[in-house]
């Protein structure tokens, strides 16, 4: 039997020109009004609040989705950090493995169809050089995928570090210019943008990093965040323990997970949230929550400047959409 391993995998990179996605956006740092995106010919405009996701948004269009800023104000170019430059680059190097990987990946899915098809059409038996032609190409794509495995768990650690980052207090430069010494300012900037590798569903999280915004892209397929649930992130640069009443979780730096509260739906929970010591787990954060079915809650754990093991916490709540939740 002649392996069809090409005819189902990244179909969709090699028979469609673009991606169609349904999207929500969320500013970690500041919001971002005037923030805007191109569809097809239509520039669409878009303001990224920080406090709430977006409404769901559709798009079909290219694999890369670009965002550039018309209000030149929410852009805020600063020094890098060393380590930010580190992080920044560190994004780079995997994004780039990505798209080398990724057309690679494209090719020979592409010339396995071929070749496969040719036998199917010829009505023969494939001959010793073709199994050994088509097992090669068959061993190269599980390398490749296990390559991209690889640089999309990179890639979203990278991002992680990033935000954790830009959520430390930073003084502003010793030489930064008095307001009276501005520059003009162009009317628009480039700001972001995202390479998707196929259709679905996203959350985007958008993060300060230099002259512009990281993007990181978070699965929001049907049950990976489900409403009455609640996604942690950790970005505290250590690893937490979150001690519900009935079970404990354990979290690492730069890592995220979702839970549902232990407790019925429209009652309190507490989590106590402990970071990592050298002696074991101290109390660093009390998690308080209310568990309702209607709502999913992106919780960010952010570390306390001069408190090794204090933890503070930001929340952004979605609520169902009315209509579907009417139907629950």
């Amino acid at each position: 039997m002649v392996p069809i391993l090409a005819a189902s995998l990244f179909a969709q990179t090699t028979d469609k020109p673009g991606v169609s996605i349904r999207f929500q956006a969320l500013a970690f740092d500041d919001a971002i009004p005037g923030a805007s995106y191109l569809e097809g010919e239509t520039l669409r405009r878009l303001d990224i609040p920080n406090n709430a996701f977006t409404r769901e948004i559709n798009y079909k269009g290219p694999h890369t989705l670009r965002f550039l800023t018309i209000n030149e104000e929410t852009l805020n170019p600063r020094p890098l950090s060393p380590d930010m430059t580190a992080a920044i680059q560190r994004l780079r190097r995997a994004q780039a493995v990505t798209l080398q990987a990724s057309d690679e990946f494209a090719q020979i899915a592409q010339l396995l169809n071929t070749l496969n098809l040719q036998i199917t059409e010829s009505n023969r038996k494939p001959s010793t050089g073709d199994e050994a032609q088509i097992d090669a190409l068959n061993e190269r794509l599980k390398e490749l995928s296990a390559i991209l495995a690889a640089a999309s768990k990179e890639t979203e650690e990278a991002n992680l570090l990033i935000l954790r980052l830009e959520s430390a207090p930073q003084e502003p430069p010793k030489d930064a210019p008095k307001k009276d010494g501005k520059a003009p300012k162009p009317t628009s900037t480039p700001t972001a943008e995202y390479t998707f590798q196929k259709d679905g569903n996203y959350l985007l999280l958008f993060s300060s990093g230099g002259n512009g915004h990281q993007i990181l892209a978070m699965d929001d397929a049907e049950g990976t965040f489900p409403y009455g649930s609640f996604q942690f992130i950790n970005l505290t640069g250590k690893d937490v323990e979150l001690r519900y009443p009935d079970r404990k979780v354990t979290l690492r730096a730069n890592a995220r997970i979702v839970v549902k509260n232990p407790a019925a739906d429209h009652q309190y929970t507490v989590a106590e949230i402990h970071t990592k010591a050298d002696d074991g787990y101290d109390l660093g954060h009390v998690y308080r929550s209310l568990q309702q079915p209607n709502l999913r809650s992106l919780v960010f754990l952010l570390p306390i400047p001069d408190e090794p093991h204090a933890i503070r916490s930001k929340t952004i709540e979605d609520r169902r959409p009315a209509a579907a939740a009417a139907t629950k």
